[in-house]
């Protein structure tokens, strides 16, 4: 397995800019997940560094060569697609023997290979199958056995799980995780969805409009956002405007929010300035949870039933929040509710900016 570094690269068609001034390493046998909404660039990325798709500027080395002019083919990455991309009328076996039998390899490493990539896949029984004769996860495993079966450098993945129905998401996720373990094999994985980032990588790469906006474990990356962007898009986060006034924010209307000690030092060299406090829904607590923090009075304008919890959606200060909320203890919409926010977990960022200040 490999390396991959990009340095300072750039996608642009015409005068548009897809992708600018990226750099990223991507650590031998590590599973790196790039995430972010749709139109965001990460799909073009990966297509860059697959060769796909041309470099406008900068560099893309792969295990310490770089890769900027050599075709995809002589780059030695595997690619699996949302699509699947079976061909219909060859049966599973020649399906995942297609890609070694153009490279001219042996008809008896071939079938080795083969049978190797579907004991680890469970796809042994069903060598001799059709794609149509396969369900959606069983296709998924028939891609990632083509790309298994000629073990390359590294392996890029772009939303191949898409296309599955939720319950067939949550298996297949921990199949390729724990497939990525097995092999050690360096891994690119594109997503928009934030539950297959956190669960899956052992770093993730948020990116917005062409940029990086944090690259982190995935814990990390929840805890200490760097920005608004990422806050917001990674786990539910709440926001709310206000100016600093002493030490404490004033969110208007009269209503006072005292900031915690770790805040406050920040606090006094801002005042009068607009900032952002931001709190995750699981920060709004129980007027009897042992933890401290300041109680303000609400009244949800909508509850959301989940089974192990319930969102409720309030305002304050004209600003729609959303608190996680045990399921059993009952609310109902627009009754009033006394709540407490658990300041010391808060954060803030400018305004201004949308970047971090603490």
């Amino acid at each position: 397995m490999a390396e991959v570094v990009l340095q300072n690269v750039s996608k642009s068609y015409d005068k548009t800019s897809i992708i600018r001034d990226v750099s990223l390493t991507v650590k031998d046998q590590e599973f790196v997940v790039l995430v972010g909404p749709s139109g965001c660039g990460k799909s073009t990325l990966l297509r860059m560094i697959a060769g796909l798709e041309s470099i406008t500027d900068g560099t893309i080395a792969i295990e310490g060569r770089v890769v900027n002019d050599v075709p995809p083919k002589d780059r030695d990455i595997a690619m699996v697609f949302q699509n699947y991309a079976l061909y219909p009328h060859m049966s599973v076996f020649e399906n995942m023997a297609f890609g070694l039998r153009m490279r001219h390899v042996s008809k008896a490493e071939v079938d080795a290979k083969v049978k190797e990539a579907a004991r680890i896949l469970d796809l042994e029984h069903l060598l001799e199958r059709k794609p149509k004769q396969l369900s959606g996860g069983q296709r998924q495993r028939v891609a990632l056995g083509r790309s298994i079966v000629r073990n390359p450098k590294v392996f890029l993945m772009d939303e191949p799980l898409s296309n599955l129905d939720a319950k067939l998401r949550v298996q297949m996720r921990t199949e390729i995780a724990a497939l990525h373990k097995r092999l050690n094999a360096t891994t690119i994985y594109v997503t928009h969805d934030q539950v297959e980032a956190m669960t899956m990588g052992d770093r993730i790469v948020i990116l917005n409009r062409g940029q990086i906006q944090q690259v982190d474990t995935p814990l990390r990356v929840y805890q200490d956002p760097a920005n608004m962007f990422v806050a917001g898009f990674v786990g539910q986060m709440n926001f709310l405007t206000g100016l600093l006034e002493g030490k404490q924010l004033r969110l208007g209307d009269g209503l006072l929010l005292d900031l915690p000690d770790g805040l406050k030092a920040n606090a006094e060299t801002m005042q009068g300035r607009a900032v952002v406090l931001g709190c995750r829904p699981e920060h709004w607590l129980t007027m009897d949870a042992p933890e401290s923090g300041q109680s303000f009075e609400i009244s949800p304008e909508r509850v959301e039933m989940l089974g192990s919890e319930q969102m409720l959606h309030f305002s304050l200060n004209k600003q729609s929040l959303v608190a996680r909320w045990p399921s059993d203890l009952s609310v109902a919409e627009g009754q009033p509710l006394t709540i407490k926010l658990e300041t010391n977990k808060a954060l803030l960022f400018d305004a201004a900016t949308e970047e971090r200040i603490v």
